[in-house]
């Protein structure tokens, strides 16, 4: 994830909030938090835990990891329930967008950007990695059929 170093800053201005008290209120130490604002990096549990310290919505300070080229990403920590999807694939967007209506408590969106990429939180358990079937043509006919029957219930 990226944070948005000039919106950050600016939010910080306006509440007269220092560098030192969100550092410590978020539980950085100081060298992480000026790395963070010297690379603009930030795990997404980190840029949640600012956005609260400094009484903002993560869209606010978060900036898109894409400029002009197509990226998705999946971060999630060991154990956590919910994994952060950052994504520029219009297939992928349109699903997960689909998915956040559908399923408000599981599924939701964080930020949209401009570029229409989008931010989002999903279970962990819903991010799956799926092998291709290597199939002989014998067996794609024979599951092509299996699921005709299935789907008209003829016996």
């Amino acid at each position: 994830m990226r944070l948005n170093i000039n919106n950050y800053q600016d939010i910080l201005a306006k509440k007269q909030l220092s560098h030192e008290y969100v550092w410590k209120a978020a539980g950085l130490s100081e060298r992480t938090y000026f790395w963070i604002l010297d690379n603009g990096f930030i795990e997404n549990e980190t840029l949640e835990r600012i956005a609260d310290v400094i009484g903002c919505q993560v869209r606010d300070i978060l900036r898109p990891d894409y400029e002009g080229y197509s990226e998705n990403i999946i971060e999630w920590k060991k154990d956590a329930p919910k994994a952060t999807l950052s994504l520029s694939q219009r297939g992928m967007i349109v699903k997960i967008k689909r998915l956040a209506e559908r399923r408000p408590d599981e599924c939701q969106i964080l930020a949209e950007n401009k570029d229409g990429s989008i931010c989002a939180h999903v279970p962990v358990g819903w991010i799956k990695i799926n092998l291709p079937k290597n199939l002989s043509e014998e067996q794609r006919k024979k599951r092509a059929e299996i699921m005709r029957r299935n789907c008209l219930n003829i016996e």
